[in-house]
């Protein structure tokens, strides 16, 4: 694995001059600590620790792990658009909070526009849609939107964020049928009732299909536009003849305001190099996600495209932000 230096020596065949320009800076040069909204050994969090430990083989530097879940990622959002801004405290975190949290939470502890340092989408992935199998007795997706629609009121679904609410309340939407959804803190505490029927759905991430593969579970849909290769025997919800479920799920990089350029310029090269390493492919499989890196820059537009998306989506369904 090559050092920084070695990295930096590479540079000019690569990357612009303003990143071999970091490089004169010496940045980083002491530890430098990842916030993240994880729960400690959730999916997500394996693929953060698994980042953070090949950026530190790359910089030569301790890269640690600070988890802060809660406050549907902001707490941990508030942790780095307050910290200093020198490069050395990273946020990674789901979309949730730059695209779904202006629209659900009146005041946010953090400033989701101009409080941070877009870097660069790192993963992304489709949310998994599913359900108790011996509450709901259907082999399709478009056979349970017809139990929706046939027994309005009596099906109740868990969620943990607006991110895993979202496609339920597009299923209630083409449904044109109110279901009950139930908010939970984590996944690892909505998943008892899930399996013991205290609630019938859910969409999350890849992270629960051990449960589909024993028998505990069952998975109906994958909302993306192609079929998951992590499952490739589920069809996506439009092979089903349900529009409007592209929604899914990315994990992606900030620094805070006002950090400079090199640094900025430099963490986004550390990243994009550290994705790429074996170990942390490895952890994204896990986590049912594939690589989705962005050239500096771009991560800006790309939030902000979804973030209308998705409050088009709240407003049909009628959420009033807390």
């Amino acid at each position: 694995m090559k050092t920084v230096k070695a990295l930096c020596k590479a540079l000019p065949l690569v990357f612009s001059l303003s990143v071999v320009g970091a490089c004169a800076t010496g940045f980083p040069e002491k530890t430098i600590s990842i916030v993240a909204p994880f729960t400690a050994g959730s999916a997500p969090d394996v693929y953060t620790r698994a980042l953070a430990n090949e950026l530190a083989r790359l910089t030569g530097v301790p890269v640690i792990v600070d988890n802060r879940p809660g406050g549907s990622s902001g707490i941990a959002a508030q942790r780095v658009g307050s910290a200093k801004p020198d490069g050395y405290s990273l946020l990674i975190s789901g979309n949730v909070a730059f695209t779904g949290n202006p629209h659900v939470i009146k005041q946010l502890p953090y400033d989701p526009l101009n409080g941070f340092v877009p870097l660069t989408t790192l993963t992304k992935g489709p949310m998994y849609l599913y359900v108790n199998p011996d509450k709901v007795k259907v082999s399709t997706a478009r056979e349970f939107l017809q139990q929706l629609k046939s027994h309005p009121g009596k099906f109740t679904f868990g969620y943990t964020s607006i991110t895993s609410r979202l496609p339920a309340e597009v299923l209630q939407q083409v449904a044109d049928v109110k279901v009950v959804g139930a908010a939970y803190r984590s996944g690892a505490s909505m998943m008892p009732d899930l399996m013991s029927g205290a609630i019938d759905f859910m969409f999350t991430d890849f992270s629960a299909w051990s449960y589909v593969s024993s028998g505990r579970l069952k998975s109906l849909g994958v909302t993306d536009v192609a079929r998951s290769p992590f499952a490739p025997a589920l069809p996506t919800f439009q092979e089903n003849g349900i529009e409007g479920m592209d929604i899914g799920f990315w994990l992606a990089a900030y620094l805070p305001a006002r950090t400079p350029r090199p640094a900025v310029e430099k963490m986004h090269a550390l990243l994009v190099q550290a994705n790429k390493t074996p170990a942390v492919q490895a952890s994204m499989k896990a986590l049912g996600t594939v690589e989705f890196t962005q050239p500096l820059g771009q991560l800006d537009a790309y939030q902000a495209k979804e973030r209308d998306l998705w409050g088009k989506i709240i407003k049909a369904a009628g959420i009033q932000p807390e």
